[in-house]
């Protein structure tokens, strides 16, 4: 089976999507995909803030670490048949977290479906990002 290709620049629909969280005014991920190697770009802009994260993954499951700021993030991405899933463990402020994030193309693949699920002691969530070829 040949495994879906996330690689262009991809625009947040919010009328599109369903978050648990307030949304971003915008936000857009440029993904570089040459299987096995990934690399997601986000920016999210909120009022005058501009937040751009970058992860360099490879789909076999590797796991990475990521230390930014306070931040420290382990990482690792692989396939459940042709849904991509983001598997992460991070700790920011001294408490735990986890977000686990399938990744799959709908709509004749201009549609980018990330479907979230974030759980810590003081917040969870389930969001459902729709995102927009450009």
């Amino acid at each position: 089976m040949q495994k879906p290709n996330f690689t262009g620049t991809w625009k947040f629909n919010p009328s599109k999507s369903t978050l648990q969280i307030p949304a971003p005014d915008s936000t857009v991920f440029v993904v570089e995909h040459m299987e096995p190697n990934f690399r997601l770009s986000r920016t999210h802009v909120a009022g005058e803030k501009s937040d751009t994260f970058t992860l360099d993954l490879t789909t076999d499951g590797a796991e990475v670490v990521i230390l930014r700021g306070d931040l420290h993030l382990r990482a690792c991405a692989y396939w459940e048949g042709e849904t991509l899933v983001f598997d992460s463990h991070l700790v920011r402020g001294g408490e735990d977290a986890t977000n686990i994030v399938r990744y799959k193309l709908a709509g004749n693949l201009n549609s980018f479906v990330a479907e979230e699920k974030f759980r810590s002691k003081s917040l969870c969530y389930d969001n459902i990002w729709l995102l927009e070829r450009q």
